[in-house]
């Protein structure tokens, strides 16, 4: 088995008809995608594929994150793999080494890395790599069903805020043009700062719909008037639509944008033959999130496909860790 570790030297179409033709490929680990994280600032891509002879059988993408300059990355360095690693047949000694040859070429700085998965990764045996499982929902929802089915799935609030925001004349559509989208990332932004998330890597969506325009569809929910008042951007690959990002205006919460929009963006998805909206994350299994509870009213089913986590520098992480759960309290507490 020979390890290639540097974008140049994978086969293009190798890569591209591997990860489509996995029964877990996924967006997250398409040249597509490594693409845009090359062009995107605080972030960078980190790549491995395996060989056997001149077959590829293993893709493992994943995204080095850090927040602000060169100092700050020895503190808030970590790597994001999402929906890897992808191994032939789900071989376990595939991805043993894929994540050993990962392991030698990741930098120092980098903190930990954690691994979420889309589709479950129990076979993979990633714990006998070193890796830590801890429980975490995934929220899915089959979209399969017609949409009168669809939409009675979501809880009565979700729809009556819907049925609300189309009296007050609501317009959705898919957007193309660069103004638009211009837009969707303003609301984006405005919604991390006024939750007090972080959003380091924010450039990205300033190549993602040049380099992975395939696959990113943007929506936005307008006034009457026309101004946009929530956004939202979609990843869609082979059968799966995968929520990514979406902003809204507060000042206009009461018209119900955000509702329109998901039962909207839910609707396309199904009649353009997408089979399964993943909504993302759902927090820890038998703690309390208010935002696995606010996805479930839109019909979605929990998994715990669970989240697996290595630690470089497992002192850091600790202090890391504590330093952000302090800031969610002191923040959370300024809200009451």
């Amino acid at each position: 088995m020979k390890v290639l570790s540097e974008i140049a030297s994978i086969n293009r179409e190798q890569w591209d008809i591997f990860v489509a033709n996995h029964p877990k490929g996924n967006v997250f680990q398409t040249f597509e995608y490594a693409s845009v994280l090359v062009l995107t600032e605080n972030a960078a891509p980190i790549v491995i594929a395996a060989m056997d002879g001149e077959e590829l059988i293993g893709v493992m993408l994943g995204s080095i994150i850090v927040n602000g300059s060169s100092v700050l990355k020895w503190v808030t360095a970590r790597s994001i793999i999402i929906g890897g690693p992808l191994a032939k047949n789900d071989n376990p000694q595939i991805v043993s080494a894929l994540l050993k040859a990962y392991r030698e070429l990741l930098p120092s700085y980098v903190i930990y890395t954690e691994i979420r998965p889309i589709y479950s990764m129990d076979n993979l045996e990633l714990d006998k790599n070193g890796l830590k499982r801890v429980g975490h929902y995934n929220l899915v929802m089959d979209i399969t069903h017609s949409l009168e089915k669809l939409f009675d799935s979501m809880h009565k609030e979700r729809k009556r805020n819907v049925k609300q925001a189309e009296k007050a004349g609501l317009i959705f559509r898919e957007i193309t043009d660069k103004s638009s989208i211009t837009d969707v990332v303003r609301l984006i932004r405005q919604t991390y700062e006024r939750k007090h998330v972080p959003l380091s890597y924010i450039s990205i969506f300033d190549v993602v719909y040049e380099q992975m325009s395939a696959f990113t569809h943007f929506f936005g929910a307008w006034t009457k008037d026309g101004q946009m008042i929530a956004g939202q951007v979609r990843l869609c690959y082979g059968h799966l639509m995968y929520a990514w990002f979406a902003g809204s205006d507060d000042a206009y919460f009461k018209l119900r944008p955000n509702d329109f929009l998901m039962w909207n963006v839910i609707r396309w998805g199904h009649e353009h033959g997408y089979t399964i909206f993943d909504f993302g994350g759902g927090g820890e299994p038998g703690k309390p999130y208010g935002v696995r509870d606010y996805k479930l009213k839109y019909g979605c089913e929990c998994y715990d496909y669970g989240r697996y986590i290595y630690r470089h520098r497992p002192i850091l992480y600790a202090l890391a860790s504590f330093a952000y759960k302090t800031l969610q309290k002191i923040q959370n507490k300024g809200k009451e």
